[in-house]
């Protein structure tokens, strides 16, 4: 069994041909085994520990104006450090607890910095303008989840996630579930999981459900006015997904496709899509 992972996962609607709303996610990602059954019968639980470095940006889809009344969606970066610390009593069920801090702000999120670079030095197009960036601030969110799957037969599973966010950056309750079809052991579309790691391929169906009662990257503080932009974030939101992962020896490797209903009531185009590809190396 491994102990520890080390990987990449990123989010990017550029493979669709686009380039707006939520457009880019990097993540770098850490983590390991800290305590694990010593046989069948110990009733100790796998405890393991997940940190993420990570940058979300968001674009309007007219993304080179400054007329802010052209803007259908908001300018924001958000930049944070992840903890997350997860206890699985089986391999089919879990839960854990998670603490997220950064910043936002064009700058303070370098979210500015390295699209634009991104789109001048490997895309040669012209920077955005990142007129009227949500503004600045620091973050401090919690959250707590619970994992769960249930066999429906010999290779297919239905699998549920629940994720509670609470902070200045987002207060939202997030329900992902679906179809998981595959002989590898667990839950390998929740997270990284260090359980097992059988070898073998899996493929996913399924949805993401958010009720969203506050998201700073989209309208500013939930205290005070603070945001040029006069948007409205819709409370239900929604995402499809299917996607794919596999195992082989001490590589993880992941492609998992979303199509996302609006999250602000004056986008021009009520759909987006992108993808997640991730790759982690065990060791």
């Amino acid at each position: 069994m491994s102990q520890q992972y080390f990987g990449l996962s990123v989010d990017n609607d550029l493979f669709f041909g686009t380039d707006r709303y939520y457009s880019s996610g990097i993540f770098l990602k850490y983590g390991s085994i800290k305590e694990q059954p010593r046989d069948s019968i110990d009733s100790q639980a796998y405890v393991s520990t997940h940190w993420t470095f990570g940058q979300e940006i968001n674009t309007p889809s007219l993304r080179l104006t400054y007329d802010i009344k052209k803007l259908d969606y908001p300018f924001s970066g958000w930049l944070y450090l992840g903890y997350q610390k997860e206890y699985f009593k089986h391999l089919d069920f879990g839960y854990g607890w998670g603490v997220q801090f950064g910043t936002t702000g064009a700058d303070e999120s370098l979210a500015k910095f390295f699209q634009n670079n991104y789109h001048i030095y490997i895309l040669n197009l012209e920077p955005l303008s990142w007129a009227y960036s949500i503004p600045s601030s620091f973050h401090f969110n919690l959250d707590a989840s619970i994992l769960w799957g249930k066999k429906l037969s010999t290779k297919l599973k239905w699998v549920h996630a629940n994720r509670v966010f609470f902070g200045s950056f987002r207060n939202q309750l997030i329900s992902r579930f679906g179809l998981q079809w595959t002989e590898i052991p667990g839950l390998p579309f929740f997270g990284q999981r260090l359980e097992d790691l059988s070898d073998g391929l899996a493929f996913f169906a399924g949805a993401q459900l958010t009720a969203n009662f506050h998201d700073y990257s989209l309208t500013g503080s939930l205290f005070q006015s603070n945001s040029l932009y006069d948007f409205e974030a819709r409370l239900f939101r929604n995402s499809f997904q299917a996607g794919m992962l596999l195992f082989r020896s001490s590589w993880r490797g992941q492609v998992m496709f979303n199509y996302t209903s609006p999250l602000v009531d004056d986008q021009r185009i009520n759909k987006h899509l992108y993808l997640n590809i991730s790759l982690i190396r065990l060791f």
